[in-house]
């Protein structure tokens, strides 16, 4: 007796080629978003130091001149606000390379400063995706003490 001849053989073989390719690109994906996540969580820390550290530049003369009411914000120098920051982004510039902090003051009473970061990474698998690099982006925003 002959044995019958099944057309199927070698479809395990592409079975596996199939599913290895597929599994090969969701651990790329998984890679690349963990790299974008964990970008974006050092940005934004990166701008909350930052903005905390601004909220703490009060404008001198605003000191001097001010009313005798309680509980009142500070108004920020802007010139000091920018110069923190810039040094902040100085000493962040080992751990996180190519951080770009922009600050400025807001609210009514000039007491708000505000941290835009941004960085721009290079997917470890973003080539073979065809994506390569993203810019990460965050916004922090403190404000400055209240005075009694």
């Amino acid at each position: 007796m002959r044995r019958p001849v099944k057309d199927d053989e070698g479809t395990i073989l592409f079975l596996t080629i199939g599913l290895s390719v597929v599994l090969l690109l969701l651990v790329a994906v998984v890679v690349d978003v963990s790299a974008v996540i964990l970008a974006k969580r050092g940005v934004s820390s990166a701008a909350d130091g930052a903005a905390l550290a601004a909220a703490q530049q009060p404008d001198r003369t605003a000191i001097d001149t001010r009313d005798n009411a309680l509980a009142t914000r500070l108004p920020l120098d802007s010139a000091l606000v920018s110069d923190v920051v810039s040094t902040y982004e100085a000493d962040a510039d080992n751990d996180l390379p190519g951080l770009r902090l922009v600050s400025h003051v807001e609210g009514a009473a000039a007491d708000e400063a505000v941290v835009d970061a941004y960085r721009t990474i290079t997917l470890p698998f973003g080539g073979w995706l065809g994506v390569g690099r993203v810019q990460v982006h965050a916004v922090a925003r403190a404000r400055s003490p209240i005075i009694g």
